[in-house]
């Protein structure tokens, strides 16, 4: 087992999308049983490959993530099993819906990750994610609800003394993975919308936009 990269990922498997860090895809049958036929096919590809994705499915939708969790990013076993899988889909003739794939992290910004992360933790029942140093990251236990992640900011501090610290500085914005295929479009559709470009500076891979009320939302990509 040896680890492939994003853009290698991408570049094997052009019908799928690499979106924060996992392989992705999204198809659709003519039917609910079309669907249940192609998840009973895919578990015995899974089975005898000793790798199994984690699936949703919605009648006649089935979207799928691949990635080795046990070390924690894609790997050569994530390409061969989806390679697999394209098979599959050519032969039930299953449509591939990209426009369907996408993540999103809420990112809460804070001068003390410590302080604020334990009720964050508990108020969402999340458990942390890492390992030894200090978590940044809180997920579901599942894997089926988004992200939360924290960033230190360094330039505010609210008082010791400040016992309602509803006043103090507030900072949250969205992280949103989208397929870097459908990420200019989709830019162009959230200005289109009322939004604004604030930063092109790290594109492809990332654009920073707001809405009219100066809410972030930072879109990207693997690139």
């Amino acid at each position: 087992m040896t680890h492939v990269t994003p853009a290698e990922a991408q570049e094997q498997l052009p019908g799928w999308a690499v979106v924060d860090g996992r392989l992705e895809i999204s198809v659709r049958a003519k039917g609910f049983e079309g669907a249940i036929e192609f998840v009973n096919r895919f578990a015995d590809i899974a089975e005898s490959m000793d790798h199994h994705p984690d699936f949703d499915i919605r009648y006649n939708t089935i979207r799928m993530r691949v990635v080795s969790h046990d070390v924690g990013g894609l790997t050569d076993r994530d390409t061969k099993f989806a390679a697999e899988l394209d098979k599959l889909i050519d032969e039930l003739q299953l449509k591939r819906q990209p426009q369907k794939i996408g993540r999103t992290h809420l990112v809460i910004v804070t001068p003390d990750i410590v302080a604020i992360l334990p009720f964050w933790k508990a108020v969402l029942d999340l458990k942390e994610s890492g390992g030894d140093e200090q978590p940044t990251l809180l997920v579901d236990r599942s894997d089926v609800l988004d992200p939360v992640r924290f960033h230190q900011r360094a330039d505010a501090n609210i008082p010791e003394d400040d016992v309602d610290p509803s006043g103090g500085p507030v900072s949250m914005h969205m992280d949103v993975f989208v397929p870097a295929e459908l990420a200019e479009q989709r830019m162009q559709d959230a200005i289109e919308a009322g939004g604004k470009l604030l930063s092109e500076a790290d594109a492809p891979s990332m654009w920073e936009l707001a809405d009219l009320d100066g809410n972030r939302v930072y879109l990207r990509t693997y690139r």
